[in-house]
């Protein structure tokens, strides 16, 4: 097998400042008004959290017209989940070979499912942070991702799906470890046995796998999961997928983008950030997922 390049992996700007808007979602230091213009300066993110608001699952009568009204009604978690993919879609959009661009744009769909199920699967172990485990489902196919990035730098060799193909035999992969390093996201650089165990079992319940390799799993056992949740869990990727990736950006992220002014991007520790205030934020609403469900359940029983 002849290895990939030992370089670090080519991360655009673009997809590091989604995750450092990602990163500061799980740092309590960071105040919420502070990645409320992180949100606002990016307009991939800020345009996904509007949509999503703004969706049949969460549309109230008023819609929500501004990025702060987004993630109050969304909460920080869909805030984290949303920069994560949209990192993946950048990384996915910055493929410019069609063959190879197809192939991204199908695993983005498998990964964004694999995460849905691993973390459905991580309620049966509290000792796991059922939020983290799916981020690990999201983020599992990144070597294959990294794999897919060379067609830019070798078109021929990607041109069609064959060829695409032979060349995911016949090299070795950068580990996801080195990847997630090259991302920013070191916490995850090396998770835990009993947490890519989930991420392994989820195979067993997607119905889009990955184009490329059949996973062992995907023959495995489905009784973990009831076959009505199943198929929750499974429209719930597809909608949060196309939530993702179509639709125009609102007009209020260009004002929201305009008004922001300029943000701390990356940090790091011993950084000055803006305190938070001693008021303790409001829960976060239900994801989309339970709201998803909740739709679904009324079409099948007919409430």
């Amino acid at each position: 097998m002849n290895p990939i390049s030992d370089d670090a992996f080519f991360v655009p700007s673009s997809v590091r400042a989604a995750v450092s808007i990602r990163n500061a979602t799980e740092d309590s230091r960071i105040a919420e008004t502070v990645i409320e213009r992180m949100v606002a300066s990016e307009p991939m993110v800020a345009a996904a959290l509007l949509r999503l608001a703004n969706s049949a699952a969460y549309r109230r009568a008023e819609p929500a017209d501004s990025v702060s009204q987004a993630i109050m009604m969304l909460g920080m978690g869909e805030v984290r989940a949303v920069a994560s993919q949209i990192a993946m879609l950048q990384l996915v959009r910055g493929i410019r070979g069609r063959a190879a661009r197809m192939v991204a744009e199908s695993l983005l769909l498998h990964s964004i499912s694999i995460s849905l199920f691993a973390e459905e699967l991580a309620r049966a172990s509290p000792d796991l942070d059922r939020g983290r485990v799916g981020t690990l489902g999201l983020f599992h196919e990144m070597p294959t991702f990294h794999l897919l990035a060379g067609s830019n730098q070798n078109p021929d060799q990607f041109a069609t799906l064959e060829a695409i193909d032979a060349v995911a035999k016949s090299r070795r992969l950068r580990s996801h470890e080195m990847l997630m390093q090259d991302l920013g996201l070191p916490s995850l650089a090396v998770p835990r046995i009993d947490e890519m165990a989930l991420v392994d079992r989820a195979h067993a319940y997607v119905t889009h796998p990955n184009p490329l390799s059949m996973h062992p799993d995907e023959a495995g056992d489905r009784s973990g999961i009831s076959p009505e949740r199943i198929v929750m869990l499974q429209a719930g990727a597809e909608a949060a997928y196309v939530t993702l990736v179509e639709g125009p950006i609102p007009h209020e992220v260009s004002e929201a983008a305009a008004e922001s002014g300029p943000v701390p991007i990356a940090y790091a520790p011993g950084d000055q950030i803006e305190a938070e205030s001693d008021d303790p934020r409001p829960p976060p609403r239900k994801g989309l997922l339970h709201r998803l469900q909740s739709l679904l359940v009324d079409i099948f029983t007919g409430d």
